[in-house]
């Protein structure tokens, strides 16, 4: 074999090792998704929400807050915030402002619910009839 032959190889087997341990690098990292980016508390959700509406001395325990998995078209699941699995079909709403799946807090007020990406805090759905965004 020519030189040229086996460092070509060696470049070819090289790049297959590099790929492989981003692969597995980014499956890894699926396991542990708040390593990478931290969620907001339920306390957070609740003052976004609260701020949203304009309510300037609100009391936290007018507010109920679960953390759930929220699906484009509006089906809500249960969820752990420690390990973000998926649970139980709780429910409907209104689909979100993207159409994309969420982890989210789901924060009631009243006979409104709002949902609010985990990570971002943004509104991205909810079950009144006036319209954020």
């Amino acid at each position: 074999m020519k030189i040229v032959d086996k460092k070509i190889l060696i470049v070819i087997a090289v790049a297959i090792v590099a790929t492989v341990v981003v692969y597995l690098g980014l499956e890894y990292s699926l396991f542990f998704p708040t390593f990478f980016s931290a969620s907001i508390s339920s306390e957070e959700a609740v003052s976004i929400v609260a701020h949203t509406l304009n309510l300037t001395n609100h009391d936290v325990n007018d507010f109920s807050t679960r953390y759930v998995y929220i699906k484009g078209d509006g089906s809500i699941f249960g969820s752990n915030i420690n390990s973000n699995s998926i649970g139980k079909y709780i429910g409907k709403t209104a689909p979100t402002i993207t159409t994309g799946n969420y982890f989210a807090w789901e924060v009631k007020y009243k006979s409104d619910d709002y949902f609010l990406d985990s990570t971002t805090g943004e509104i991205i759905s909810n079950s009144n009839t006036k319209r954020f965004g």
